[in-house]
């Protein structure tokens, strides 16, 4: 299995109170490199949720690593592109339809 990655779902509509929990977590841990969002049950995210998740983003690039996201539907991908997310802070190479395609992803391209 990959090491140095961590996977967070998210199910439901994006709002504002997401950043902090998310960021505060990710903060404790050691050794992380990827952090794959995983956005398929997600069909909404509101302009709060929009910059909490930008906020989130940029905190885990300071720390060097790298966000993957997959599952990501119409409305928070027009929104995240929007803001310039993506491409901006998210290539969108790093953007997967399917989870499964990701972890194909970094089992190629990323070294141990």
């Amino acid at each position: 299995m990959l090491k140095n990655v961590l996977v967070k779902h998210l199910d439901g509509p994006l709002f504002f109170g997401f950043a902090s929990g998310f960021t505060e977590r990710v903060s404790t841990l050691k050794d992380v490199k990827f952090v794959i969002i995983r956005m398929k049950k997600v069909p909404f995210i509101d302009q709060t949720g929009l910059y909490a998740l930008e906020d989130a983003i940029l905190t885990l690039e300071q720390r060097g690593i790298e966000v993957l996201l997959t599952g990501l539907q119409d409305q928070p991908r027009l929104m995240m592109e929007r803001i310039n997310i993506i491409p901006g802070l998210i290539p969108k190479e790093n953007s997967f339809v399917a989870f499964r395609e990701c972890v194909e992803w970094l089992k190629e391209n990323c070294k141990p």
